[in-house]
């Protein structure tokens, strides 16, 4: 039953590294272009450092963290196997492994993370709109949220 558990992973890193490919060449020169009515942005940025570019001046650091949390999440996910329920944990650590480690394969290959749009929600969130993101920031966020529904609601 890993495979499944393996699947969801490859399947992000694989996806997620073409569309950052895609993004790398199409918005290359500073290229913006505006989705859904100006609500998504495609924007590219090259992220040295973790969320918000934290640790940018420290890539080392970054790339030994990366790691070590990657390794503690693919180690719960093997530990987990034996519980036959813990779906939502089991996906939710799936999901995170999958992000984790398409962006740790940016920091290894490109020496940064590319990510490649914001949200623009309005005047109320126009903060939101400074940060730039890519899918496997999203993978990452919603693998910790059902992770820990998951763990606490035993499904």
């Amino acid at each position: 039953m890993m495979v499944k558990w393996i699947s969801i992973p490859l399947a992000i890193v694989l996806g997620d590294g073409a569309v950052k490919e895609c993004a790398e060449k199409k918005l290359a020169d500073g290229k913006e272009k505006d989705l859904f009515g100006g609500r998504i942005r495609l924007r590219l940025l090259h992220n040295d450092g973790v969320a918000l570019g934290a640790l940018g001046k420290k890539p080392k650091l970054v790339l030994v963290m990366n790691s070590a949390l990657l390794g503690a999440a693919f180690g719960e996910l093997v530990r987990m196997q034996k519980a036959e329920k813990r779906t939502l944990a089991k996906t939710g650590l799936a999901l995170l492994i999958g992000g984790g480690a398409s962006n740790l394969v940016d920091r290894v290959e490109r020496g940064y993370v590319t990510d490649y749009f914001s949200i623009h929600a309005g005047e109320r969130f126009k903060k939101l709109q400074k940060i730039v993101f890519n899918c496997s920031d999203f993978c990452v966020f919603a693998g910790v949220l059902l992770y820990v529904l998951g763990k606490s609601d035993q499904t």
